[in-house]
């Protein structure tokens, strides 16, 4: 059987479900030959390639978003808040400052947070390692914002990669890396079946962190219907994506906020409840590969890591 890969999408906090996901295969046994990560699926999946041990990951991102260095990117900042019926005085005086205070950053600032303190987080939690040194054989993908086209990291600085996928435009600024500006990869590839595919999976595992577009009543502002059409567009673009995914995992996290990294221990747990509905599927399809795997280790056995070719742009 050709190789096994998962395609983990980007989400903000919500891409902490794919934390979910990979335990349950891991407890079933799926063999991953390649992982490829937009956003925080790309911020998931090196650690998963660096350490194939999802306890260990969990422990680690736990560990890095409950730190005061996690906390200095202010991500509460960013959060919606109630209903204006539903807010008081005090909270209307303050949305009207914070309001303020992001149509001036948006006006002359290229992002509302610096990068300073990503790049910390992502040193405690990536080793200083190549792209192609990862255990598991992995990817991510970016937006080059320089020549507006899609960008399969395969070389280079693991830490500057994942960087680069992560930057959410607006929030982050651009990462340079060689003379060309990347940006968050959610905008060419939100959920990154195709870079999948061009590692050499042929039974591709999606999670998707999307979900459905969700009804929304006609929105009454200028910026609101921008947000609203670029929405619909990137959903529609990833479902077209979707489609070649042998398998999409769905965990149910439209309700959380992107910025809800304080709840990891329930997006975790809705990215196994949704594994567990589709366990039965993917073994059903990969047995031969896995009976493979079994007798290979009863030899003594195991994967070899396949090497990747140079970045690819698309």
């Amino acid at each position: 059987m050709s190789k096994i890969g998962i395609a983990l999408g980007g989400g903000g906090a919500r891409g902490l479900a794919h934390i979910g996901v990979l335990r349950v295969l891991e407890r079933h046994k799926v063999p991953l030959d390649c992982i490829a990560g937009t956003s925080m699926g790309a911020i998931v999946g090196a650690c998963y390639a660096v350490e194939p041990n999802v306890e260990a990951v969990e422990q680690r991102l736990n560990r890095a978003m409950s730190s005061p260095l996690f906390s200095k990117m202010k991500f509460d900042y960013l959060k919606e808040t109630k209903p204006e019926s539903k807010k008081s005085f005090l909270r209307k005086a303050q949305e009207f400052v914070k309001n303020g205070y992001l149509l001036f950053v948006e006006k002359t600032q290229d992002a509302l947070l610096d990068l300073e303190v990503m790049e910390q987080v992502l040193s405690i939690l990536l080793p200083d390692i190549k792209i192609s040194q990862t255990k598991v054989p992995f990817t991510c993908v970016a937006t080059d914002l320089t020549e507006g086209k899609k960008k399969i990291f395969t070389e280079g600085s693991l830490r500057k990669c994942v960087l680069a996928s992560a930057s959410i435009p607006g929030v982050f600024p651009p990462v340079k890396i060689d003379g060309v500006y990347y940006s968050d990869g959610g905008a060419v590839s939100s959920t990154p079946v195709d870079a999948a595919q061009r590692m050499g999976a042929g039974f591709i595992i999606a999670s998707d962190v999307k979900g459905k577009i969700v009804r929304c009543d006609k929105p009454e502002k200028a910026s609101e219907i921008m947000s609203r059409c670029n929405y619909i567009t990137g959903m529609l673009l990833n479902e077209v994506q979707l489609q070649n995914a042998s398998v999409v995992i769905s965990p149910d996290v439209k309700y959380f906020h992107w910025t809800d990294f304080d709840r990891i221990g329930l997006l975790v747990q809705k990215g196994e409840d949704a594994a567990q509905h589709k366990i039965l599927e993917i073994k059903a399809k990969t047995k031969y590969r896995t009976l493979r795997e079994k007798l290979l280790g009863l030899f003594g056995l195991g994967k070899v890591r396949q090497s990747s070719a140079g970045g690819i742009d698309v």
